[in-house]
């Protein structure tokens, strides 16, 4: 137990933790959800005393510099909220709003799972990849971003090429209900972010890319 209290002590040491706040909801004991974020800042700002390990979080006026500067970085997005709006406990409203980044990637489409329910005669999504040298690294799956039409126009094209045992090292989870294919279709996709993995992550079919197709 000292030995496990000791460690605890020397990590806290070298990498002290902090608490960033971001709201005030009650002080002194009243609710003051309903007065404008603004004030509501100012006084957490006065409330939260220096050389402790709370901090304010940071709020800034240049929002579209902001966002560029958080999509260079690949961060998921910023949250943008009007200065007099208050705080709505268990509900959203439209005076705050989270704005992701959003980018878009090609990727060559190496097989699919099989469809259910109302996809039953289509595909459930499609396994995406990149060439890597002679090799084909794994980016995960994309089953959104599809209206009947489309769908039906990538289900023709997928059904046109020959099936092929998996040409991934990476065995995928749903690997016994996929349908593995040459990888000579790309398509164009939108993404939030890449796992640490790096699977995409929030993939969203944009379009087939034939001019990329081999």
């Amino acid at each position: 137990m000292q030995q496990a209290e000791g460690a605890i002590e020397r990590a806290r040491t070298k990498h002290p933790a902090v608490c960033y706040v971001f709201h005030c909801l009650y002080l002194d004991g009243r609710a003051i959800v309903n007065e404008p974020l603004t004030r509501r800042r100012e006084w957490l700002q006065d409330t939260v005393k220096k050389d402790t390990p709370y901090r304010v979080s940071e709020a800034v006026e240049e929002g579209a510099a902001f966002f560029q500067a958080v999509q260079e970085m690949g961060l998921e997005g910023i949250m943008a909220k009007q200065r007099a709006s208050a705080y709505l406990p268990g509900k959203r409203g439209e005076s705050w709003l989270k704005i992701k980044t959003r980018r878009t990637l090609e990727c060559l489409i190496v097989g699919y799972t099989r469809g259910k329910g109302d996809r039953e005669k289509n595909f459930g999504a499609l396994h995406l990849a990149q060439a890597e040298g002679a090799e084909l690294k794994y980016l995960g799956k994309v089953g959104t971003g599809f209206d009947n039409r489309s769908m039906k126009a990538v289900f023709a094209e997928l059904r046109s090429l020959t099936t092929v045992k998996r040409p991934l090292k990476a065995k995928p989870l749903d690997d016994a209900q996929s349908v593995w294919i040459e990888p000579k279709l790309s398509c164009e996709v939108q993404f939030g972010s890449l796992t640490k993995d790096g699977l995409l992550r929030e993939a969203v079919f944009l379009r087939l890319r034939p001019d990329l197709s081999l």
